[in-house]
C-alpha cells in the first residue's frame, strides 16, 4: 500500500481526517437506523441483528450474541420479537439439536426495510462514481480490515 503523503498534509493529519470522517458516518449512519426502526415498529436492536443475518446469514444465536455482546437472555429476546414480526425464523440446527439457527426472512425484509435504505442509494451511487476503480479498491479494502479486526472471534 502507497503510504506516501499529499503535499502538505503529514501522515498524522490523513489519519485523523479517516478517524473523524468514520466517527462521523457511523454517528449518521446510527441516527439513520434509529430512524428505520421507528418507522418499521422495530427496536433499533433487532434492526442490527437483521442486519447480521443480511450480512452473514443464517446465525446461531451465540454467533449473533457474540456479535453484539448482548447476553444469551437478550439475545433469546431479540430473537422472540424477530420471529413474531415475521423478520426472522429460528430452527433447531439438525446437527445439535439444542443449538438455534435464525434465519432472515427475505421477502419481509425486502419489503419493509430495503426500500427506507433504498432511498439513499442514489446518493452513494453518485458519491462512488467520482471516485476511480483504485480508489474504490483501496476504500473497500480499508472496510474489509476493519470488519476483520473487528469481528467477534470464534
Amino acid at each position: 500500500m502507497n503510504r506516501d503523503n499529499l503535499p502538505g498534509e503529514p501522515r498524522a493529519e490523513l489519519e485523523e481526517a479517516v478517524r473523524a470522517g468514520l466517527r462521523a458516518f457511523i454517528a449518521r449512519a446510527t441516527v439513520f437506523n434509529y430512524q428505520v426502526a421507528e418507522q418499521t415498529g422495530l427496536n433499533p436492536t433487532d434492526l442490527q441483528f437483521l442486519g447480521l443475518l443480511q450480512l452473514h446469514g443464517p446465525q446461531s444465536a451465540g454467533v449473533l450474541a457474540r456479535a453484539t455482546g448482548l447476553t444469551t437472555s437478550a439475545t433469546t429476546a431479540v430473537i422472540d420479537r424477530l420471529e413474531r414480526s415475521g423478520f426472522a425464523t429460528r430452527e433447531h440446527d439438525t446437527a445439535d439439536r439444542r443449538r438455534v439457527i435464525v434465519r432472515l426472512n427475505q421477502k419481509q425484509h425486502d419489503e419493509k426495510i430495503m426500500p427506507l435504505y433504498a432511498a439513499k442509494a442514489p446518493g452513494a451511487a453518485g458519491i462512488l462514481a467520482r471516485f476511480s476503480d483504485e480508489q474504490l479498491a483501496t476504500v473497500a479494502a480499508f472496510l474489509q480490515a476493519l470488519e476483520d479486526e473487528n469481528s467477534p472471534r470464534g
